[in-house]
């Protein structure tokens, strides 16, 4: 990767944030993880279209307005409960509104394009996840249906994206990608979100001895070795943004590869 396209992915994240700005939202509620993983790689995909720029940068910034917006209705979950206080439900009842507004904008954006396809197509994965949700909290029984499912619901919004410019066969190692980008952010978090409560309940009934970061991180070291593995099946574009993600902490090797 160039610095350059450091510079635009720079340029995307305060794009993004600019077009999240709510005033009240800002002051009472977290703002959303923007996972800059993703964003390289949907700036990738679009960059290698014949797409205008514009059109390039508004459908990257549409569909990370989608992962925000449902990452922030997964909050919700955290928050619920039954004996929860008066500033706790006003909380939920404001995520629940971030997470409606940030779903409004990526309307208004497709809108404001006349991209009635592309709606339909982001409306139909967005339904696809809500599945995949329902799947991986009430059906996943085992550690490794947990993290499987996981890996596909992550890189579902990327998947149905691509979907419009090649063959996504070839982009299946990318699973992994997402799932390590995932573990990552859930290993820096407090433990106590819906995905992390799922799992230890999960090695708690496997008996399995581990506790959840230890299991983030035997995980996350398997999807390492599983994605490089699968280097050669990516498109080298993607190829490269793997090896990058594979070597994020080792800033030597990570300014050879962006110098290469």
């Amino acid at each position: 990767m160039s610095y350059a396209s450091m510079e635009e992915l720079h340029t995307l994240r305060n794009k993004i944030e600019k077009r999240m700005q709510q005033a009240y939202l800002d002051e009472n509620t977290e703002a959303p993880f923007l996972d800059e993983n993703k964003l390289l790689l949907l700036q990738t995909l679009f960059g290698q279209t014949n797409l205008p720029d514009k059109q390039q940068t508004d459908y990257t910034i549409t569909i990370m307005l989608i992962q925000m917006a449902l990452d922030t209705h997964d909050k919700v979950i955290r928050f619920t409960k039954a004996d929860e206080t008066d500033e706790e439900r006003k909380n939920r009842q404001l995520t629940v509104l971030a997470g409606n507004y940030y779903s409004a904008l990526y309307y208004q954006i497709l809108a404001g394009l006349g991209e009635i396809d592309m709606v339909a197509l982001l409306a139909t994965s967005i339904k696809e996840i809500n599945e995949q949700k329902m799947s991986l909290y009430y059906d996943a029984a085992t550690s490794e249906a947990f993290f499987g499912k996981l890996g596909r619901l992550e890189g579902n919004l990327f998947r149905t994206a691509a979907s419009r410019y090649m063959d996504t066969a070839s982009l299946e190692p990318l699973d992994d990608y997402f799932l390590i980008s995932k573990l990552k952010q859930e290993a820096r978090g407090d433990q106590q979100g819906p995905l992390s409560l799922k799992l230890a309940a999960i090695l708690e009934s496997q008996e399995s001895g581990m506790t959840v970061p230890e299991a983030i991180h035997q995980e996350m070291e398997a999807a390492k070795a599983r994605l490089l593995a699968k280097l050669d099946i990516l498109p080298p574009a993607f190829a490269k943004l793997s090896r990058k993600l594979l070597l994020q902490g080792n800033r030597q090797k990570e300014l050879y590869l962006e110098e290469g």
